[in-house]
């Protein structure tokens, strides 16, 4: 007998199966002009989101109206996007799915609600990054050598790797591969009420077929921006604007992912 949250995670996983089958119009978000086609590019989708500016809790809704997580009934009057906005929109061209905000939002194991043991949504952007990939033949990307069965685990137990682990970057960065879109959630602990680890933070890693790694995420100050961290030395402004604490290290959960539609482009 299935459990409400297989109930519902089966549910969401047949209709984005569904709308996977064929080539999704995914509505251009207002106010951004032509958005790129079925097939595009995937470094071309980063471009064509990079310079929104940040605001919290906003989004682009399957209707291409920005709004908010919480709050869709509202519309905004310019594009705004936070980190998990933005990484839900790039996500609908990687993968063909022009997602319901309310499903990607969807906490997977019942475990971050008003009433949970470890706090309201404190595994929001771990739940926002499988439910995005929901169906696909992802992995969690770990370094040396190290595996993980996404099923088997949780927010707390999988956590990836240390964000300052230079070492572990290279070995990471080493497996990804043009074809690929590559979704991450940093999380870090934290003392407050019943927090114990938060997922504070997501975004995407596209390389392309010259060699070249974009880290793309939107932030307080920048907006959504790209940066290469093919070049190692354009991860230390990352690690530096997240630094680890008295109360352990912060960590990155990389999840990889297939493009639905891959041409080389020929970068």
């Amino acid at each position: 007998m299935f459990s409400r949250e297989k109930y519902i995670l089966l549910t969401v996983l047949l209709a984005l199966m569904l709308v996977g089958c064929a080539k999704t119009n995914i509505p251009d978000p207002r106010g951004l002009g032509p958005a790129p086609r079925y097939c595009a590019d995937p470094v071309d989708v980063l471009s064509y989101l990079e310079g929104i500016p940040y605001q919290g809790d906003a989004a682009v809704n399957r209707d291409g109206e920005f709004t908010f997580f919480a709050q869709p009934e509202i519309f905004l009057k310019k594009p705004g996007l936070n980190c998990s906005g933005f990484t839900v929109a790039a996500s609908r061209y990687y993968f063909n799915r022009n997602y319901n905000l309310a499903d990607v939002t969807l906490d997977r194991l019942a475990d971050s609600g008003p009433d949970s043991p470890y706090g309201q949504d404190w595994d929001f952007g771990y739940d926002l990054v499988l439910n995005v990939t929901e169906g696909l033949k992802r992995r969690a990307v770990l370094p040396f050598g190290e595996t993980a069965v996404i099923e088997d685990n949780n927010g707390m137990t999988l956590r990836g790797f240390e964000l300052s682990d230079r070492t572990a970057w290279a070995d990471v960065l080493s497996q990804m591969t043009p074809g690929h879109v590559y979704l991450f959630s940093m999380s870090k602990p934290i003392k407050f009420k019943n927090y114990k680890v938060l997922h504070y933070h997501v975004g995407v890693i596209v390389p392309d077929e010259s060699g070249h790694i974009w880290l793309c995420h939107a932030t307080r100050k920048s907006g959504v921006n790209k940066v290469d961290i093919s070049n190692q030395a354009n991860l230390e402004p990352i690690i530096k604007a997240n630094p680890d604490s008295d109360l352990g290290v912060r960590k990155i959960l990389i999840i990889e992912a297939p493009l639905l539609c891959y041409r080389n482009s020929g970068r």
